[in-house]
């Protein structure tokens, strides 16, 4: 029997692995335009609005979808899941290489945001299927941050590719490595330890013709569980800070504010998405060992730091000490591995036949934030006439990434009065389950 446990887990540490392929092509695909973004706005003569928008426009589609990626991925399962987001993502990007208009680029950015909100989900669904439920707060935070150093392959070696070749080539290149990993995906992933099961009920489902009306019944019923809205507003605000300077305009934002050079800015954002692994090893722990108060903790905690080391930048004139440009590192890195909370919540909210749809649901909170924050920090500069990257200040900059603090307000007023209620089922799901073993 140990030798079979040693064997099955690792054949799930190996689906997890293929899984995680997909999401790391996601993230890769996602952030393409951060390290670059200076150069699409030259590359296409557009202004920082315009230019936002190729990524807002991105993450709105991702948070639009979410909602019909969950319901999919309930009925066909994680592995067609996986493999038509990675060919959608690649057909973005193969538009994004052969762009010659503005439009063409923002249907690029669409068809990769259509293409990513069917993988992260997917791949949760998945780790709930191979691994216990003791490890899935670990796994889903290492799931989520190992998942985003696609960010460095796209700050390093895109961009080195990019700047050998051609812009052209190096989108090419990307879209080809998409079709391979899901080729890989369908030919190699299975769906669960007991694939035959998996697969006679998903044939099952899809047999069945599907009622709309209790499609949007179920969607109502998930949409109100207290869980679900918790783990949307945890998202929404653990977030977008970290997002925002990975997508777009933490390079903007370095290069005018800190006076960095385009390597200096490369390796701070890169050592910000290694931190988060390393947070996200912190966390997994933590709110295991802690599943009720620890993880409420880490989202004030993190959120707090966020807020609190921005406001000493903005308040502050630069170049700032390497101490505090380390904590701010530290704080917006912090809450991108506390963002893999609201799946916790989300997860413990609903029925395992629910858990796509609950988990897409809390999974719009963030991209749609990110959307928002993207949107108003391009608008603010636009409104201060800095609508060339040739213009971007450290003044201007400044003013446009005060954006953030009314969602982080908002997000928290409504995290804070739906907590209750989430405790609250906590506590009798806890009472039930004691009683049962006593009863046993």
């Amino acid at each position: 029997m140990s030798a079979a446990r040693r064997s099955g887990e690792i054949v799930a540490y190996a689906m997890w692995i293929l899984a995680m392929s997909g999401y790391v092509f996601a993230a890769t695909c996602r952030s393409s335009l951060s390290a670059t973004g200076i150069q699409a706005a030259l590359y296409f003569n557009i202004s920082s609005a315009a230019l936002s928008s190729f990524v807002y426009l991105q993450l709105f589609v991702y948070a639009i979808v979410q909602i019909p990626a969950g319901i999919m991925l309930d009925r066909f399962g994680p592995k067609r899941m996986i493999a038509a987001g990675c060919l959608l993502m690649s057909v973005g990007q193969g538009i994004m290489a052969l762009a010659t208009a503005t439009w063409m680029a923002v249907c690029a950015r669409a068809a990769v945001g259509i293409g990513d909100a069917c993988i992260f989900i997917s791949v949760i669904r998945l780790l709930a299927a191979w691994f216990p439920m003791r490890k899935l707060p670990l796994l889903n935070q290492l799931t989520g941050q190992i998942g985003n150093l696609g960010q460095i392959i796209s700050v390093y070696p895109f961009v080195w590719v990019m700047k050998m070749a051609h812009w052209q080539i190096a989108f090419l290149s990307l879209a080809a490595i998409g079709v391979l990993i899901a080729f890989c995906v369908i030919s190699l992933l299975r769906e669960s330890p007991h694939e035959r099961e998996s697969r006679a009920m998903a044939q099952k489902l899809r047999t069945t013709g599907l009622n709309w009306g209790d499609v949007l019944r179920n969607l109502r019923s998930v949409a109100r569980l207290p869980g679900t809205i918790c783990g949307f507003w945890v998202h929404s605000i653990t977030w977008f800070s970290n997002t925002m300077m990975n997508q777009l305009w933490g390079f903007p934002f370095l290069l005018a504010v800190e006076h960095y050079s385009h390597a200096q800015a490369s390796a701070y954002l890169a050592s910000g998405t290694a931190m988060c692994v390393i947070w996200a090893l912190m966390f997994g722990r933590f709110s295991s060992a802690h599943p009720i108060h620890g993880r409420i903790m880490l989202v004030y905690v993190t959120v707090g730091a966020q807020m609190l080391c921005w406001t000493i930048l903005l308040a502050t004139a630069g170049p700032h000490p390497t101490a505090v440009m380390i904590a701010l590192l530290f704080s917006i890195s912090s809450g991108m591995a506390a963002s893999s909370v609201a799946f916790d919540f989300a997860r413990e909210g609903c029925l395992p036949k629910d858990l796509g749809t609950a988990t897409a649901l809390a999974n719009i909170g963030g991209f749609l934030s990110s959307g928002l924050v993207l949107l108003g920090v391009g608008q603010l500069l636009d409104w201060q006439g800095a609508n060339s990257p040739r213009l971007y200040t450290s003044q201007s900059m400044r003013v446009a990434v005060l954006v953030q603090y009314p969602m982080w307000i908002i997000g928290l007023i409504g995290f804070s009065v739906m907590l209750p209620k989430v405790l609250a089922r906590l506590r009798e799901r806890s009472l039930r389950l004691s009683t049962a073993e006593l009863r046993h």
